[in-house]
């Protein structure tokens, strides 16, 4: 199973950072004044996420280093045989360092993170944030 470990780890973690990428693009280059939704339930429109940690350089570095650091953690637990042995658990941690990525990037080159999925009743997210959660879930629920 370790053999396939990379590619069940990268491909859907690749594939959901682009999606998230090209997602936030395409809201980006809306206007923030027209916003498309469904009565008021759900609302799509770019909501920027600024905070002053974002803009400071050792902040990033920081959050950059992190993301490495859970990435090995997740490695080393895999191959040690105590966690995320299922092809699932490994499919959900590629979702969640995907997201996670996705939102590093926003915060790396933009300064800022790009929200835009709006229901009034939840704070604002984006496609980053649900491969984070999701992707964690099914990690941790499948630990075998």
């Amino acid at each position: 199973m370790q053999a396939n470990f990379g590619f069940e780890l990268l491909a859907p973690g690749a594939g959901f950072f682009l999606l998230d990428q090209w997602s936030k693009n395409v809201i980006s280059r809306r206007s923030a004044e027209v916003a498309l939704g469904s009565g008021s339930l759900l609302h799509i429109q770019p909501k920027f996420h600024v905070e002053q940690f974002y803009r400071r350089d050792r902040s990033r570095i920081l959050l950059v280093v992190a993301w490495f650091v859970a990435l090995i953690s997740a490695i080393t637990l895999h191959r040690s045989g105590a966690w995320f042995q299922s092809p699932v658990a490994v499919c959900g941690l590629g979702l969640a360092f995907g997201g996670a990525g996705g939102n590093l990037v926003d915060i790396l080159f933009r300064r800022h993170v790009v929200n835009f999925i709006d229901f009034r009743w939840w704070p604002a997210f984006n496609l980053a944030d649900v491969g984070i959660i999701g992707g964690l879930a099914l990690a941790f629920w499948t630990r075998s």
